[in-house]
């Protein structure tokens, strides 16, 4: 609880980037001027000050039940403040679902330049056909060129990263 009683501090001066403005008591638009503090946070410190003594004298305390929720529900609140909520997984199946209704399949000379300005990564030509050598993709078609799905192709070049990471 120290650590956090002095990130709230941050948080309190509103000098963060975790929450958006006003996100407290004037959330929403509503009329009035912001609080030049974040008072929820503010409020959060002074209830996590209040927990002065340790696990183990809670421990012997009959009361100690009662307020152990309380005291974690104050430390989760805190810990969202400062770090922010968590970012929201991504769906790569839903993406890849989404460029195969989006994208038909396409001869290099034209996936190319649509995964660079759709997708905003870099391959050549070479990258696709080194693929294709590996297994990685297939082509849909071979005559009179061969196509390739988008998203077949995004697959490979995400799997060609993660393996470059981890070397």
């Amino acid at each position: 609880m120290p650590v956090l009683i002095q990130a709230l501090g941050i948080t309190i001066a509103k000098r963060d980037q975790v929450r958006p403005a006003n996100a407290g008591w004037n959330a929403g638009g509503k009329p009035g001027s912001a609080a030049p503090i974040n008072l929820d946070a503010l409020q959060l410190q002074e209830n996590l000050k209040s927990v002065g003594r340790s696990a183990e004298a809670y421990a012997h305390d009959s009361r100690a039940a009662g307020l152990a929720w309380l005291i974690q529900d104050w430390v989760t609140k805190a810990e969202l403040l400062v770090s922010g909520p968590e970012e929201p997984p991504v769906n790569h199946s839903a993406n890849r679902e989404r460029i195969k209704d989006i994208a038909p399949p396409m001869p290099t000379r034209k996936l190319v330049p649509w995964l660079r300005l759709n997708a905003q990564i870099t391959l050549t030509g070479k990258d696709i056909r080194n693929w294709v050598a590996r297994g990685k993709i297939r082509a849909v078609e071979s005559k009179p060129s061969p196509t390739y799905h988008p998203h077949e192709v995004l697959d490979a070049w995400y799997e060609t990263r993660r393996e470059e990471s981890r070397a």
